[in-house]
């Protein structure tokens, strides 16, 4: 996956157009801030056998639509076919259930010549005379990088048309394959005696957006919805996987968004909370009144939920459910939970919730030294931490995905959120940074969760900091590491740092995911017994200038020298059993130099007076 964010300086004025350049297409890519709450008209429901289905198509017979475009240079036009994206940023095919007999693609991305607005329209027109409520509902696979999606109805045989936004999902994300949206109509085309339909794209250069097995079915008479909850254990929205005890806090933020997606009121509304731990006891409730819900309302309910002190260590679930004096009569009861989950730790804080979270619902990418066009060298991953109360942190560890390659390697560092957010980003002064930790096959093979202690332990005092996992390619092996994009976050809460940047920004964020970068709080975190290239010896540290290195295996050797911050510095190579350098060039400090055959490495540090 290729991810590109906004900057640092534009995260409070989202939808400002710096951007970087992806690897692997000639494009640029700039997310926009990822909401946390879907709007009302994009609810995901399933068919009901009490609803009358008064229209449908499933693409099988390209006669029934109209195809065209709006001022569009290029020609750009949506077909009906088979044959799903294949753009340099391939989303694949939408798998809906009539997929082998067509469906309607605009492949954005293939196409890309510049500004898009493509439209699919009903070649007939149909007769809703009959009905007052009627919505609309259809499979789609859409990834979203920088356009707009629109439902478009007609009262007038095509005269006009009225515009209803839809697919909101936030940039560079992805909805299931297939997802079922339905779009309620009722005031656009409800009881016309002749309506049509479209489906338009605007932008440019995006992924695709693929439709099929399009119906128009009657409004149901009672359908409330619970569209999402969240848990927040600092507020502004923070949803975190784990939470080290003595960081939890005493109240746990909470809450809930419910949509009325039926043509009737529903009244007493309100939401329950329950937080169950594993065994199943709760532990904290709340129950937040809502009331009267009228048809398309919208609400959102929040409490505080009180948590025991301290909050036992443990995996933790909130249930949501939404109850009206309706409800017995919804029309689908399945949609009116919600669930999030969270684990209070030993020593382990983290935004992603990998290996906590239930697969069946776990979204996760990856990025990494492969992503991003010429920045395969020290691409930096950072994510937002608070910390409630001072305490000793003594490193981190990332979670790697399966494209990684033996023998790339990592940093991480601490960064003042002062530094990272200022009008000019500086991380050129961490608070506590790392040794290189190479990765190795063993590494891969026991999980790809990879810890690294800092230099130094470092006192953390109340406030927020970033912690970064630098990477960094080696002879063509890449790092990548997941990205969970499961639970929606805010904007700064993982951030992108590229050194080679054609807009001369460097730092993005705002993509709204979690990458798998984590603080611990465990003494000797990620301390590897020994290193993956025995027999390595390097002195005298300190030194004033000369260094003295030693292998017991013969054979061709590089060296490289790293400096506080991760930069190469210095390199040298050696066929025999040892090799000699001079640092005297460089100012005083820590060097990290790194020995390797090419296969195996071994890290040491050296101090320079």
């Amino acid at each position: 996956m290729n991810k590109l964010y906004i900057s640092a300086l534009a995260l409070s004025l989202i939808g400002g157009t710096a951007m970087a350049q992806s690897n692997g297409s000639a494009h640029n890519r700039v997310l926009k801030q990822r909401i946390t709450a879907q709007p009302a008209h994009h609810v995901p429901v399933g068919y009901s056998a009490n609803r009358e289905v008064i229209w449908t198509d499933d693409f099988s017979n390209p006669a029934t639509w109209n195809i065209g475009n709006i001022n569009d240079p290029n020609n750009d036009n949506w077909v009906i076919g088979t044959t799903g994206s294949t753009g340099p940023y391939t989303i694949g095919t939408i798998e809906s259930t009539t997929a082998a007999n067509g469906f309607a693609l605009f492949d954005s991305d293939l196409l890309c010549g510049g500004l898009q607005n493509a439209w699919i329209a009903m070649a007939n027109p149909i007769d809703l005379s009959a009905y007052s409520g009627v919505v609309l509902q259809f499979e789609q696979f859409y990834r979203e990088f920088q356009g707009t999606c629109y439902v478009e109805t007609s009262i007038d045989n095509g005269a006009t048309w009225t515009t209803t936004q839809i697919n909101d999902i936030g940039g560079n994300s992805i909805t299931d394959n297939p997802e079922l949206l339905s779009v309620n109509l009722s005031s656009q085309i409800g009881g016309a005696a002749s309506a049509l339909i479209r489906f338009r794209y605007e932008g440019g250069c995006d992924y695709a957006w693929m439709i099929d097995d399009v119906a128009v079915i009657t409004l149901p008479d009672h359908e409330i919805i619970m569209d999402y909850g969240y848990t927040a254990q600092f507020g502004g929205g923070y949803e975190y996987g784990r939470v080290p005890q003595s960081q939890m806090p005493s109240t746990l933020d909470v809450g809930a968004g419910v949509i009325n997606f039926g043509a009737n009121d529903q009244t007493n509304v309100s939401v329950s909370i329950s937080l169950m731990d594993e065994s199943m006891t709760e532990i904290g409730s709340a129950i937040v009144p809502i009331g009267t819900m009228l048809n398309g309302d919208t609400s959102v309910a929040e409490a505080n939920i009180t948590l025991p002190s301290p909050t036992p260590v443990g995996i933790y679930t909130a249930y949501f459910t939404v109850t009206s004096d309706q409800i017995g009569m919804d029309d689908n009861m399945s949609n009116n939970f919600a669930y999030r989950y969270f684990q209070v730790s030993n020593d382990l804080y983290t935004l992603d919730g990998i290996d906590m979270v239930p697969d069946s619902i776990l979204s996760l990418s990856q990025a990494g030294t492969g992503s991003f066009t010429d920045n395969t060298q020290d691409v930096r991953l950072l994510n937002y931490f608070e910390i409630q109360t001072g305490e000793m942190f003594y490193g981190g560890e990332i979670v790697l995905s399966s494209n990684t390659d033996a023998g790339s390697y990592f940093t991480m560092s601490v960064y003042d959120t002062a530094d990272v957010l200022a009008s000019t980003p500086d991380l050129s002064s961490p608070l506590a940074q790392s040794d290189i930790r190479v990765i190795s096959q063993t590494d891969l093979d026991n999980g790809g969760v990879v810890g690294l202690s800092f230099l130094d332990p470092i006192m953390l005092n109340p406030g927020a900091y970033f912690v970064s996992a630098n990477m960094f390619q080696e002879s063509g092996n890449d790092l990548f590491i997941l990205d969970d994009e499961t639970v929606p976050q805010p904007s700064i809460a993982s951030m992108l740092w590229i050194p080679v940047d054609d807009q001369n920004i460097n730092l993005y964020g705002g993509n709204g995911t979690a990458w798998a970068v984590r603080l611990s709080k465990m003494l000797g975190v990620g301390v590897q017994e020994a290193p993956a290239l025995q027999g390595v010896t390097m002195y005298p540290s300190p030194t004033t200038g000369p260094v003295q290195i030693r292998s017991e295996i013969t054979g061709h050797m590089t060296v490289e020298v790293y400096n506080t911050l991760g930069t190469l510095v210095q390199t040298a190579s050696f066929n025999g059993t040892e090799t000699s350098l001079d640092l005297s060039g460089n100012a005083a400090g820590i060097y990290t130099i790194r020995v390797g055959d090419g296969t195996n490495y071994n890290v040491q540090r050296i101090a320079l007076k």
